[in-house]
Parts: C-alpha cells; sequence; structure tokens
C-alpha cells in the first residue's frame, strides 16, 4: 500500500517538473530580448569566435568511411556478444542458435566495408 502511495506521488512530482520546465521555456520566448533589426555584423558568420576563413561547404574526403563501417559493426556486434556471454549458462544451446543468425547478418555489412576499404584508390 505505501510503495502505491509513493508511485502516486512519484508521477505528481514527474508531471509538476515536466510542467515547470516546459512553463519555463515558454515564458523565455516572450521574456527573453530580441533585435528586431540585427546589423550585418551580426549576421555575419564565425567559427569559433573569429571571422571565417573560407566557404562553410568543402568538398570532404571520406577515405576512411570502411573503417567508420567496421568500427559500427564491430561495436554492436561486441554489444550484444557480451550481454550474451553473461548469461550463456542460463540460455544453453538454446541461445546459441539466434546469436549465430545475428553474427551471420551482421557479417554481411562488414564484408562490404572490407570490399570498399580494398577499392579505396577509387576515392
Amino acid at each position: 500500500m505505501v510503495a502505491q502511495g509513493i508511485l502516486e506521488i512519484g508521477s505528481y512530482v514527474a508531471f509538476l517538473f515536466v510542467s515547470t520546465v516546459a512553463l519555463v521555456i515558454i515564458l523565455r520566448l516572450f521574456v527573453s530580448p530580441r533585435d528586431p533589426r540585427p546589423t550585418p555584423e551580426k549576421k555575419k558568420p564565425f567559427e569559433s569566435g573569429q571571422i571565417a576563413a573560407g566557404p562553410g561547404r568543402t568538398r570532404f574526403i571520406i577515405q576512411y568511411y570502411p573503417y567508420l563501417l567496421m568500427f559500427v559493426v564491430y561495436d554492436v556486434i561486441a554489444m550484444f556478444l557480451f550481454a550474451w556471454g553473461l548469461n550463456l549458462r542460463a540460455l544453453g544451446a538454446s541461445g546459441s542458435i539466434p546469436v549465430l543468425v545475428f553474427l551471420v547478418v551482421l557479417l554481411i555489412p562488414l564484408g562490404y566495408a572490407l570490399h570498399l576499404a580494398n577499392h579505396r584508390e577509387n576515392w
């Protein structure tokens, strides 16, 4: 009975907190000072407080893209294999089949990334 009362109070506190944050955000829109006519100096782009040295959009060479793909794939594989390894005894043999399917599905993009890494001279 006491736990249910604590849950009710917790939901009221959460609602009150979210409502307060929303109210502060809405009030900030009305109270914050705005400059109705910004000068051209204020409209200039800047980089870390300095005047921009070049154009904002430049061509970006993505020679490390395959390695990024490999990292993302290995990262996901490692995370799930670690969680699976912690529960290996509890899962038994029936838990190994989905993991093998998972590994096969994630090794396909890894193979593609390795294929791209071998053809990086085209970039």
